[in-house]
């Protein structure tokens, strides 16, 4: 499932605390790391390879720093025996770890966010909405403190996935988000918990209600109920332990609100309607800013 994975990093303590979920996905999907820093400043060519000295005779003493990071984390004791390369880019950091993605052909993406500022240094303000409205891959997103799922002791590592808390509004544009949470849940033996909201606002239903029926809001209802029993049916089918909510309410609040409540160790979410401008809607956003646990953001297969 990830056989390439991307860690942007800028060398905080909050970016070092993602690396053992770097390091647990690699090593449980047998898959290769690439650790990557992208600086703003011009960078001489094979930045990696030159010598301190001939860094510092140039002019770019402050990069024998940064090489020293990448060096360090890269020999850290969660990554032993991984297949680990280090990468330096130079440009603006969105368009740098988009290009990156592409070029490398990532399956999954790791990015450390704050409560309210998103990405940390480099990757500061609108970088990081702009990387998840654009990525053909998954991203784990995650701030420190939160709840964990991954737990290692030197080079050894568990993914400890007890509960999944699958955000959905049934749009066939997110069905890539519900095949990664049962994925992740027959593979780990995990408890999928399928989350949606009915928020009765103007424009939201998906039927209008014709005479002699009931109103549009049970119809809502109904139709809800009826893909969330479709959604039990495929998870039995697959031996999956599954439970279903269907609450009234703004789905970012409740996403949030049943987080918590059943101690969700990852909640997994589809991205919004790219063609139409909404790459990843307000709920998304929103989860992120709160989270009580990491979030593992889907984007649509391609068409």
């Amino acid at each position: 499932m990830f056989q390439h994975i991307l860690f942007p990093t800028d060398f905080s303590p909050l970016s070092r605390g993602l690396l053992k979920y770097v390091a647990a996905f690699a090593r449980y999907y047998r898959g290769r790391v690439t650790i990557l820093n992208v600086q703003s400043a011009s960078l001489p060519a094979q930045a990696l390879r030159l010598s301190e000295r001939a860094l510092a005779e140039n002019g770019f003493e402050w990069l024998v720093g940064i090489r020293r990071e990448l060096e360090e984390m890269m020999q850290h004791e969660v990554l032993q025996g991984l297949d680990v390369h280090a990468m330096l880019a130079e440009g603006e950091p969105a368009a740098e770890i988009l290009r990156i993605v592409r070029e490398k052909n990532i399956s999954l993406v790791v990015m450390a966010t704050q409560r309210r500022g998103f990405l940390t240094r480099p990757l500061i303000g609108s970088t990081a909405l702009t990387v998840l409205e654009e990525l053909p891959c998954p991203a784990l997103v995650a701030r420190l403190p939160s709840r964990d799922f991954v737990y290692y002791k030197g080079a050894e590592t568990t993914i400890a996935l007890n509960r999944i808390l699958l955000a959905t509004d049934f749009d066939p544009l997110t069905d890539a988000a519900k095949q990664v949470a049962f994925d992740l849940a027959k593979t780990h033996g995990s408890k999928v918990i399928a989350l949606h909201a009915i928020h009765v606002v103007l424009g939201y239903f998906p039927a209008r209600a014709k005479s002699g029926e009931d109103d549009a809001i049970a119809l809502v209802r109904r139709n809800a109920e009826m893909h969330l029993e479709s959604l039990a049916a495929e998870a039995k089918a697959a031996g999956i332990n599954f439970e279903s909510r269907l609450c009234d309410g703004r789905a970012y609040e409740l996403t949030l609100k049943i987080a918590q409540e059943v101690e969700a160790d990852l909640i997994v979410m589809g991205c919004g309607n790219r063609s139409a401008g909404q790459p990843l809607g307000h709920h998304v956003e929103r989860v992120m800013r709160e989270m009580s646990c990491p979030l593992l953001v889907v984007p649509p297969r391609p068409s």
